[in-house]
């Protein structure tokens, strides 16, 4: 079984591909465009911490760190 890393773990400025999305705000952020299968890109992480800025399907969605935590991902080759 693959080992993958939530969103929150990811490294800034990496391409990863969503693997899982699991927990209660799931509804929430498939909303907001994070679908199994779509590429994300950790963009930014806010100076005071606890929130990243993801680029999704050519947008800027900022989440807090729990919120990334749900959606499990693995690095783009």
């Amino acid at each position: 079984m693959e080992q993958y890393k939530t969103m929150a773990e990811m490294p800034l400025m990496h391409p990863c591909t969503i693997k899982e999305i699991n927990g209660t705000e799931s509804l929430r952020l498939m909303d907001l465009g994070f679908f199994i299968g779509s590429s994300v890109i950790p963009y930014y992480r806010c100076m005071h911490g606890g929130t990243r800025v993801y680029r999704v399907k050519g947008t800027l969605i900022a989440l807090r760190d729990k919120e990334a935590a749900q959606i499990q991902a693995k690095e783009a080759e």
